[in-house]
């Protein structure tokens, strides 16, 4: 039996086109299981998230009675409307702080997870962020969750660390901010797209043991190919960058996580059980903190077209998914 395992890149408000892909991807599993109530936490064995990809991430794990509290369409709807709670200015940026506050962000997902502690999820999970004081890496987990009591934050305490991104938002800090020991930013400056992290998450779960029991589908969100020729950035400083580095680094994180997975699944002639959707666009895309109606019915097409293009790819991991659980 194979563990089936679900990323889902960083990227704000294009977080909408994963939810669509993966509202999707469940009404395959609907049409295919005859089962009107089924849920993409019913079916994957262990979700990986960062930042805007750790709320989808939680959402989907949510329980009600050991089961999916909301269907992927109810999250999609959800994120439509979320625009507005995360991004809510701050009246001095930019001369001091971060660009936005997250108090009615983080009321927002109190009220979706109340007092839901990571270990609560219904499966395995990861969480991306980074602790600027230890330097480090962290990956919040259910598993560890389970067994660490100081190391299970409440949900939406994991997902602000996630989200925290440098500019954007103010670090999160699990503790009262007088005797913080940690500060947490968004996990995607080191790990935007979380696939192979998840992947290892995935081999300390006692059902896998090796690549070869693994199918792994990576959904990613809206990568803009726009070229930067030598003349022009030759004459780039500081102001210049700023704003085409932080795409870079996203996407070239991206780029590479993909890159490394295609290979281990390669080397080891399993090529069809890893499948990457990424909507690559010539063009400039919406900012990630653009809720605007222009730029969320832009990431819908976006989302829409992906799912499509992938379509054959898509029926044929659903149909893969509810033969697995059969």
């Amino acid at each position: 039996m194979q563990t089936a395992i679900l990323s889902i890149d960083g990227g704000g408000m294009k977080g909408i086109v994963p939810a669509v892909v993966i509202h999707k991807l469940e009404t395959l599993l609907q049409q295919y299981s005859n089962d009107t109530n089924a849920r993409i936490g019913d079916y994957f064995d262990l979700i990986g998230g960062t930042s805007t990809g750790s709320i989808l991430t939680a959402l989907y794990l949510t329980p009600e009675n050991n089961h999916p509290k909301y269907s992927a369409k109810e999250i999609l709807d959800f994120y439509l409307k979320l625009g507005s709670a995360i991004f809510q200015k701050q009246s001095l940026y930019p001369l001091f702080g971060s660009k936005y506050i997250n108090r009615d962000f983080e009321k927002t997902l109190q009220n979706f997870f109340g007092d839901l502690k990571l270990s609560q999820l219904l499966k395995p999970c990861l969480i991306a962020s980074y602790d600027t004081t230890t330097r480090s890496a962290v990956f919040f987990n259910a598993e560890t969750g389970r067994k660490h009591k100081q190391r299970n934050p409440f949900v939406w305490q994991a997902i602000l660390s996630s989200c925290a991104a440098p500019t954007y938002f103010p670090p999160m800090c699990l503790d009262k901010p007088a005797g913080c020991p940690n500060c947490f930013i968004d996990g995607g400056v080191v790990a935007n797209n979380p696939a192979l992290c998840s992947l290892i998450e995935a081999f300390k779960l006692k059902e896998c043991n090796s690549i070869n029991d693994v199918r792994l589908m990576s959904v990613g969100n809206i990568q803009t190919d726009i070229s930067y020729f030598y003349r022009d950035v030759k004459k780039w400083g500081l102001i210049e960058w700023a704003a085409p580095l932080f795409s870079i680094l996203l996407n070239s994180n991206a780029q590479t996580v993909d890159y490394q997975l295609r290979s281990i699944f390669h080397i080891v002639d399993k090529d069809e059980q890893y499948l990457r959707l990424q909507f690559n666009s010539v063009e400039k895309s919406p900012a990630i903190d653009d809720y605007s109606d222009s730029a969320i019915e832009y990431f819908l097409t976006c989302g829409n077209e992906l799912a499509e293009t992938y379509s054959e790819e898509l029926n044929q991991f659903a149909q893969w998914l509810v033969n697995e659980k059969e």
